[in-house]
């Protein structure tokens, strides 16, 4: 119980963006204090990972993110708002290399393209920000320039 009295609750969240997984402990838990809840939680939530460096939490679908690579090998880092065609967030290096690609040719409007995926990369990562919201201003409008010119 929180100080006024009520039932406080603590919740594991998937840390990776635009995830809505969450993970409640059961009610009988509410007496443990939040750090000692959340313990408790990640503990006991069969298939969650939790990074302690990075202070996040992965359901199970995404638990690949908090996994230690090898020596000398970087870890995956989610995109903030480019999905595969099942929702997940793509690698963000593996997402680079692609839209790198793109820019090889002479093609503007792949460069355009290649822009407007930037800026709603941007936008996903200050989600509710004024910056996100102008970086997704800017991303819709190069978007429907393109499709004016083709």
């Amino acid at each position: 119980m929180s100080r006024g009295g009520a039932l406080r609750r603590v919740v594991l969240s998937c840390d990776v963006a635009g995830c809505p997984v969450q993970l409640e402990p059961p009610a009988i838990e509410a007496w443990r204090n939040d750090t000692d809840a959340r313990s408790w939680a990640r503990d006991h939530a069969t298939g969650w990972t939790a990074d302690p460096i990075r202070q996040t939490d992965y359901c199970p679908e995404h638990a690949r993110f908090s996994t230690t690579p090898a020596a000398g090998l970087v870890p995956p880092r989610p995109t903030a708002s480019a999905r595969d065609r099942s929702g997940n967030p793509l690698n963000r290096d593996d997402y680079a290399k692609v839209l790198r690609e793109q820019l090889a040719g002479d093609d503007p409007a792949a460069r355009v393209a290649v822009a407007a995926r930037l800026l709603d990369e941007l936008a996903g990562v200050y989600r509710g920000e004024s910056l996100g919201e102008l970086a997704q201003e800017l991303s819709t409008l190069l978007d429907n320039r393109r499709r004016d010119r083709i």
